[in-house]
């Protein structure tokens, strides 16, 4: 058997050290374009993936969007912001406003039944597309059926899809609304009660005042005086007055009045007043319905309130007041209050300055004659004769005693004699002036002051009193009582510095004379100045 041995083959460009490929070789130019080509398909995959992750957020935001749209708490309005149609409604602006979202798709904004005016929101919408933003703060509207919502409205305009469009935000404050009704309504409330408050102070101030001094009054007339000037304020153009039980006790007398027209009568009877008849409050709410008092100086032709003054059982008189018309039951009762109060406050200072009356009459007056007393007489004299000295008017005092006095009194007894001292107490009140003073000096004496009076005019005045003293006709029991004569003493005040104890001794002194000279005559003072020169 041959053994065959092989030969090698010769190979040609071989490169030392590197080995032969077995893989076939690749053109360059057709490697690259495959590269490419690998390399446009990788990319058109990350656009497509970028492209579905877009649609993928667009479609998650349009899905968003479409959720909050539909679960907004407030309306939505979307419109053309050309045409002014409505592209888009809200649920929660359908069930606000009660329409369908059929009714208002297409339509324009003017043309749905909740804007109320047509022109007006269409001169809005115009302002819209200029400004491009408009606020409602409170706007009115109306739904289908008839109801009424107060919104906030607030509207933009902005580019969506290619096209202008206008989103309205319709926010429903019907609470907000409520509350804040209900807020001013407190506020007002609250006004009131402050107000009130205010002139309830200004009121208790002004009774106040009017308490205080009517306190610091030392007679009725002053009193009076002080009631009507507070009253007019306190009652500011309404009428009113204040009568008084005159000391008879069977008729009263208005002594104060205010307001625009007086309502009582000067004098009338207790029978006139129903609050005067039953003792207690008369009020009168409607002249033609109510019962009305007779006092008036023309019917009322509103109401009034008749408020009786009593204290401790004794009748005082009658406080009177008209009331307003159109009050309200609040006002009417503080009106009510108010006069209550003022009443009280004036009867409690009327009693207690009548009262003072009484004791100073007490201390001051003579029970028996009515006239003044000697205690009285020394304390004024001195103040009123001096105040005639500075003015330089003349003034003259006389001194009076009944003659043989005693005798009256032993002859037909002390009743017969005060019987006299009365008659005399009498006389010379209604034979003087209210600025005279006339005195009970002690037992049968008396005093009398003539001011603004000379000698001359004195003495003639004194002469009338001694020729009516002469005439009276005086019966006790049955029997005329005797004659009655008087001595008088007369002296004027012709020095200014003159004393008042200088004055009446001058005065006894020609008295003194004139019961000398025979009694039932008059002497002058300076007569007996005369003679003694």
């Amino acid at each position: 058997m041959k053994t065959q041995t092989s030969t090698p083959v010769k190979t040609k460009n071989k490169l030392p050290g590197r080995p032969i490929s077995k893989t076939p070789l690749v053109s360059p130019l057709k490697s690259n374009g495959q590269k490419q080509k690998t390399d446009m398909d990788e990319n058109d995959q990350t656009d497509m993936s970028e492209r579905d992750k877009t649609k993928g957020s667009l479609k998650e935001s349009e899905i968003r969007y479409r959720r909050l749209f539909e679960s907004a708490k407030d309306g939505i309005l979307i419109l053309n912001a050309t045409t002014g149609q409505i592209n888009d409604v809200n649920p929660f602006l359908t069930d606000l406003l009660g329409y369908s979202h059929d009714e208002l798709m297409g339509k324009k904004l003017w043309e749905i039944g909740f804007f109320k005016d047509e022109e007006a929101n269409r001169a809005a919408f115009k302002e819209l597309q200029e400004k491009k933003y408009i606020r409602y703060e409170e706007l009115p509207l109306e739904t289908k059926q008839g109801g009424h919502v107060e919104v906030e409205f607030v509207s933009n305009v902005y580019q969506a899809n290619g096209s202008k469009v206008i989103q309205c935000n319709i926010r429903d404050i019907s609470g907000r609304k409520q509350d804040k009704i209900h807020l001013e309504k407190i506020n007002e409330e609250l006004s009131v009660l402050v107000e009130t408050l205010q002139t309830r102070d200004r009121d208790m101030k002004m009774i106040h005042q009017m308490n205080d001094l009517l306190q610091a009054c030392k007679t009725l007339e002053e009193a009076f005086k002080v009631i009507g000037m507070a009253c007019k304020d306190l009652f500011s153009g309404y009428s009113g007055g204040m009568a008084v039980l005159h000391d008879s006790g069977q008729f009263l007398e208005t002594l104060t009045s205010w307001g625009p027209t007086p309502l009582l009568e000067d004098v009338f009877a207790l029978e006139d007043c129903w609050a005067m008849r039953r003792g207690q409050e008369h009020e009168v709410t409607d002249p033609e319905v109510n019962m009305l008092c007779n006092h008036f100086t023309s019917p009322p032709k509103e109401g009034y309130l008749c408020l009786p003054m009593v204290v401790q059982a004794e009748m005082l008189g009658l406080f009177h007041l008209e009331t307003p018309t159109g009050m309200s039951d609040d006002q009417a009762v503080n009106w009510k209050q108010k006069a209550v109060t003022v009443s009280e406050g004036v009867k409690i200072s009327l009693s207690n300055l009548k009262l003072r009356e009484i004791m100073h009459r007490q201390a001051n007056h003579d029970t028996l004659t009515g006239l003044f007393n000697r205690r009285y007489l020394e304390d004024t004299l001195p103040r009123e004769l001096n105040q005639a000295h500075r003015k330089n008017d003349p003034t003259s005092i006389a001194m009076l005693d009944i003659d043989h006095f005693k005798k009256f009194n032993d002859t037909y007894g002390h009743e017969a004699g005060d019987l006299i001292l009365r008659e005399m107490g009498h006389l010379f009140q209604e034979s003087l002036r209210k600025s005279d003073i006339a005195c009970r000096y002690g037992g049968e004496e008396f005093v009398i002051v003539l001011f603004d009076s000379t000698q001359k005019e004195s003495l003639k005045r004194f002469e009338t009193i001694r020729e009516r003293i002469n005439s009276l006709q005086l019966r006790y029991r049955d029997q005329l009582l005797g004659r009655m004569t008087v001595s008088i003493g007369i002296a004027e005040a012709i020095d200014n510095n003159m004393t008042s104890e200088e004055l009446v001794a001058a005065a006894d002194k020609a008295l003194y004379a004139a019961k000398s000279a025979g009694r039932d005559c008059i002497i002058v003072f300076s007569e007996l100045e005369q003679d003694k020169k």
